[in-house]
């Protein structure tokens, strides 16, 4: 099974159709427009759509609920559509609705796009809540490529830095490169972050009269070293490199206040362990401040 439309090289994002996805749509064209790129609004439903109860009556009333809800969707998105284009004349947009689940169509246009956006929430989340959905959780353990998550309620800081988080890991190199690239497009600094667990070393064990004080400050030392090779490769971007004795969620989560963009790598070691799957990556795609765009490793050449 593969998607019946050609994402290359666009920026891909997904919506449900609902007031809290146009949030989404609109950091997607934004970045169309400030990158250069075409824009594909994509909306995904399912081959036998079930309907929701307040929608049950009308369904069955309809005589045939997936042509309506076909329709209906078709309707929205070229509103949409529209909308897009009279605030951003002349970027190309296109709008596709896809017959599968979102979290699906969306991985697999991840394989090809500039970019995939998705909102971290659907229309079913509680207002109160800063939840993450579960097309969003799917999305970003299966895509291919980068992926923007997007917060109705954290849109971030347009002039703020940019924050990476940073450790030994294979994919923290891939993660400061995007980062630093988005950091000087937008004029501003980078912020990398590197998390010392300390309470995982000392909790119920002996250690023996070490000094944890000279240890983040050797840690510091070594990671100020490493990011400072890689920064070498972009002339005149500003970093700052911070060592903070805290856990990889927090440290992300404080640092992403006043950020404009925060970049995680879709797998680390030490202080960023499991961070797609796991709870950090819950935690950072939740309570973020600002729209984080997860970087994944190398994308595949072949279905």
């Amino acid at each position: 099974m593969s998607i019946s439309f050609d994402a290359t090289g666009r920026i891909v994002v997904g919506t449900d159709l609902s007031g809290r996805a146009s949030v989404a749509v609109e950091w997607a064209a934004e970045r169309a427009v400030a990158h250069g790129n075409d824009l594909l609004v994509v909306t995904a439903l399912p081959a036998v759509p079930i309907p929701h109860r307040n929608r049950m009556y009308g369904a069955m009333a309809s005589g045939d609920w997936p042509a309506k809800l076909q329709d209906e969707a078709r309707h929205s998105l070229r509103k949409q559509r529209a909308s897009i284009m009279a605030k951003h004349p002349g970027l190309n947009v296109e709008v596709r609705i896809e017959e599968a689940m979102a979290s699906y169509t969306l991985a697999q246009a991840s394989k090809t796009a500039e970019l995939v956006v998705i909102g971290a929430r659907g229309r079913n989340a509680p207002l109160s809540a800063r939840a993450l959905g579960g097309t969003a959780l799917g999305v970003i353990a299966h895509a291919h490529g980068p992926v923007a998550v997007i917060h109705d309620q954290a849109v971030g800081t347009p002039s703020g830095p940019v924050v990476v988080g940073v450790d030994d890991g294979p994919q923290a190199e891939g993660a400061f490169r995007y980062a630093a690239t988005e950091a000087l497009s937008r004029g501003a600094g980078l912020h990398a972050v590197h998390a010392v667990d300390v309470a995982m070393w000392t909790l119920g064990l002996d250690h023996g009269g070490i000094d944890f004080t000279e240890v983040v400050s050797a840690i510091e030392a070594h990671m100020r070293e490493m990011v400072g090779g890689w920064a070498a490769e972009f002339p005149g971007l500003e970093v700052e490199v911070k060592v903070t004795p805290d856990r990889p969620a927090s440290a992300l989560i404080g640092a992403s206040d006043g950020a404009s963009l925060v970049v995680v790598g879709a797998r680390g070691l030490g202080g960023f362990a499991g961070l797609v799957l796991g709870s950090t990556s819950r935690a950072v795609v939740r309570e973020s401040f600002a729209p984080v765009i997860v970087v994944r490793g190398e994308r595949p050449t072949k279905e």
